[in-house]
């Protein structure tokens, strides 16, 4: 129910998009290399089975969702 003139004049009064795209990258990134550290170390630890690559697949699923959740709280913590 907002007026376009005053939804855009408060998203850019509002909205620092080179601090956002800065922010954005480096949780990206960080995301992107806690994830593939996850999933490498376990690829390397699980039995070279059918049932164990299974099983290194979902706990790497689970971990990795959590790790990005708290990793996320804490990253958007300390870069406001």
């Amino acid at each position: 129910g907002l007026d376009n003139g005053t939804f855009w004049g408060n998203m850019t009064a509002n909205v620092d998009v080179w601090t956002d795209l800065v922010n954005g990258v480096w949780k990206s990134t960080a995301f992107g290399a806690v994830i593939a550290l996850i999933a490498t170390f376990q690829g390397y630890t699980t039995p070279p089975t059918s049932e164990g690559v299974a099983y290194a697949t979902t706990r790497t699923v689970v971990s990795s969702s959590i790790v990005v959740l708290a990793l996320d709280f804490v990253m958007t913590a300390f870069l406001m």
